[in-house]
């Protein structure tokens, strides 16, 4: 059994620590002994104990779960780089830089913090990102509102329950079985989905290129994921018959387009990426003026008429879609069609 000895700290409250921690100054320790609370210390030495007691990759779990993540760094690292094959990075970023990956390790966390609203319903109705109207003038004031998304909204009994079981498994939820037996059985958590599929796609990718997915070049990671998504993960009847790869293409494409409250779509990136403008409001685009009793148009943003970028010698020119923004809304329309079965 390991013994694991920890440094016992002097009656004096510290003015000697021992040299090897490397403070330059008995000031400084002190102020160490003062930052390092009992309540801070206990915390940190249960997640060390627990994290003596599992195997390697339950301590880099506990590691991650300390850092208020749920993946490993090799786990993260592989989820990286799926999720940049499914949207690559060329002129634009790809989900990597768009931060895909933490959004779906924020989503698989929502309950982890039990003193924390759980981010799933964003709030409202405003974000920061826009300006209040002017109404006495027609055109944008100089006050923002602050930005309410950022208020997440609890969920109700019956919501968290729902959530809980979709995260943990509805056999890990009291309450959540309800319809086990009716359905074919328990409905498998996204938390234990992700780490089975990563740790298989790791295992397949060491088999077949002698290396850890996320170590391998981009043209070989493409080869795979095209073999992933073939049939080498089974689809999931209590899914809608979704596979493994079907599941981080859906939430890759959540983490790069939706509200950046969530955690992903870094600088609106993703938006810009498909010529959207995201939430316009509260400012919108025709201004009520009651100075003049009417609306008026923002500039650069028209709605009676072409917007200026899209007009050549007074010709109507929209912009073409991008073959990656064309490619994005194909698949939208490909899952949209899977959870309307």
């Amino acid at each position: 059994m390991v013994q694991l000895k920890l440094p016992r700290l002097p009656a004096d409250g510290g003015a000697s620590l021992p040299p090897e921690w490397g403070w330059k100054n008995d000031a400084a320790r002190r102020s160490a002994v003062v930052l390092l609370g009992r309540r801070e210390f206990l915390k940190a030495a249960a997640i060390l104990f627990a994290a003596l007691a599992t195997p390697v990759t339950g301590v880099r779990r506990a590691m991650a779960r300390a850092r208020g993540g749920f993946f490993t760094a090799q786990e993260f690292a592989t989820l990286e780089a799926l999720s940049d094959r499914i949207i690559p990075p060329d002129h634009d970023p790809g989900a990597k830089a768009l931060g895909a990956a933490a959004y779906i390790e924020g989503l698989l966390t929502a309950f982890d913090d039990p003193g924390r609203v759980p981010r799933i319903f964003a709030g409202g109705p405003f974000s920061n990102r826009n300006v209040f109207p002017d109404t006495r003038k027609g055109k944008p004031s100089h006050k923002r509102p602050k930005n309410a998304l950022k208020n997440f909204i609890p969920p109700t009994r019956v919501q968290e329950l729902r959530w809980r079981a979709e995260l943990f498994g509805s056999d890990q939820v009291p309450g959540a079985d309800f319809n086990d037996v009716a359905l074919g059985g328990p409905l498998v958590g996204l938390r234990r989905i992700y780490q089975d599929g990563l740790k298989k796609v790791d295992e397949m990718a060491t088999a077949l290129s002698g290396k850890p997915y996320a170590k391998l070049p981009p043209d070989e990671q493409d080869r795979l994921l095209a073999l992933f998504d073939a049939g080498a993960f089974q689809p999931d009847p209590r899914r809608g018959g979704m596979t493994f790869i079907s599941l981080v293409i859906e939430h890759t494409l959540e983490g790069c387009l939706a509200l950046p409250e969530y955690g992903g779509n870094r600088g609106r990136r993703g938006w810009k990426m498909l010529g959207l403008e995201g939430d316009s409001q509260p400012l919108g685009y025709s201004i009520f003026s009651k100075a003049k009793d009417g609306y008026n148009e923002r500039r650069g943003h028209p709605m009676s008429t072409a917007n200026p970028d899209e007009l050549r010698h007074g010709t109507l020119t929209p912009r073409p879609i991008s073959a990656d923004a064309n490619a994005i809304q194909d698949s939208i329309v490909m899952l949209s069609g899977l959870f309307g079965e």
